[in-house]
């Protein structure tokens, strides 16, 4: 397909995928800050404060088992002013209830719902064209690359007003992407191939397959949870430390589409292996960095990897079926990792410390080595048919 065919036929579709990520990257944006801040502003522990920031993903995750039923029916304009709404009425509120840990962590749960929901949909619009692996890289391209001005501004924010101010960021961003999902007009209720009632094929390798996503998410997002406060240790301001966090994210949205262009060139199994190595070594060396400039080095390594492996994970899961059903399921799934980083990390800081990070990002990586090994290996039944 060539190029201008390429951005003509898909141009609504890119832009409300765009959307969808982006609200999603707007929670990962703040994570960090927010983990920290809870910490310092309300006196909450590590453990409520990573569950807080982890809680929306939770949410996320659950969203795959909502996209069924009346979902799959719905017009596409009703379902993103319904959950759009959500979102954003309970980010506004989460900006006057923060202090209470009940009310913020229900909020934030029903906000990664719809979150979940909205980026679904998209996902399996986007796993039946022609073209997902470059589709899927350009919309984690465009969400990173406003995620790296999202970890600045949430940064700002809550240097300036605190939680409420962070919270208030995400409100008025939310309604921003509501609107501009809004703007898409699909030719059918969700996407032209999905008029097969046919059960899902559930077996060990699209499970595996969608795990190894997840504990890739987790592992290489361990760190992640911790950045500002790496960076506080070494000295810098949040608002400092979230302008230069959010220049090398800007650049690590360049590794998306490279990962997409090499998921459609070389296929999913040697790219995802290298950046596995390379996500435990730029981690391990950012999380016991003494200087300030030794850490942010290596946080581009650390980033750029999670950049380069998520559309390729995201396409392998649109490859497992025919109708995008196990992209609409792995896409909240995936995006679910960095909920358990947050919470793994917050127990892992706890016990432990900081550092302890580091090794378990190392074994994170080598078990999603093992996992894509025993998924890469051909059906025992394509074996004997060559033999």
């Amino acid at each position: 397909m060539s190029g201008a065919p390429f951005w003509r036929n898909h141009l609504g579709l890119m832009a409300a995928g765009s959307a969808a990520y982006a609200m999603s990257t707007l929670f990962s944006a703040m994570k960090p800050v927010l983990l920290t801040r809870f910490v310092e502003e309300v006196q909450f522990s590590e453990s409520l404060a990573g569950l807080i920031v982890a809680t929306p993903f939770v949410g996320i995750a659950c969203a795959a088992l909502c996209i069924r039923g009346w979902i799959l029916r719905a017009p596409y304009w009703q379902i993103v002013a319904l959950f759009g709404c959500l979102l954003t009425g309970t980010e506004f509120l989460s900006v006057f209830a923060y202090s209470n840990a009940w009310i913020v962590l229900v909020a934030q749960f029903l906000g990664g719902i719809s979150v979940g929901i909205l980026m679904g949909c998209t996902s399996r619009m986007i796993a039946t064209t022609s073209t997902p692996d470059q589709l899927f890289g350009f919309v984690d391209m465009t969400a990173v690359l406003l995620m790296s001005f999202m970890v600045a501004g949430v940064g700002a924010a809550v240097q300036a007003y605190g939680l409420s101010g962070g919270y208030g960021f995400a409100t008025a961003l939310a309604l921003v992407f509501v609107i501009v999902m809004l703007g898409h007009r699909p030719p059918t209720t969700l996407a032209p191939a999905h008029t097969s009632h046919a059960p899902l094929d559930v077996n060990w390798r699209p499970v595996l397959t969608v795990f190894m996503g997840m504990l890739f998410v987790t592992c290489s997002g361990l760190g992640f949870a911790y950045m500002f406060t790496l960076a506080r240790e070494l000295g810098m301001r949040y608002d400092d430390a979230g302008s230069y966090i959010g220049i090398i994210l800007f650049f690590s949205a360049l590794a998306c589409q490279a990962g997409g262009w090499c998921s459609a060139r070389y296929g999913s199994t040697r790219p995802l292996a290298a950046a596995f190595v390379t996500c435990a070594v730029g981690w391990y060396v950012a999380i016991h960095a003494n200087a300030p400039w030794l850490f942010l080095a290596a946080l581009i390594p650390a980033t750029f990897s999670l950049q380069f492996n998520f559309p390729i994970l995201l396409a392998l899961c649109g490859s497992l079926d025919s109708q995008g059903r196990w992209a609409g399921i792995g896409t909240p799934l995936l995006t679910s990792g960095f909920a358990w980083a947050a919470i793994t990390a917050g127990a892992v800081v706890e016990r432990w410390d900081v550092e302890a990070l580091a090794v378990a990002t190392a074994l994170g990586m080598t078990t999603c080595l093992l996992l894509l090994f025993i998924t890469s290996r051909p059906p025992m039944a394509v074996l004997e048919a060559e033999s």
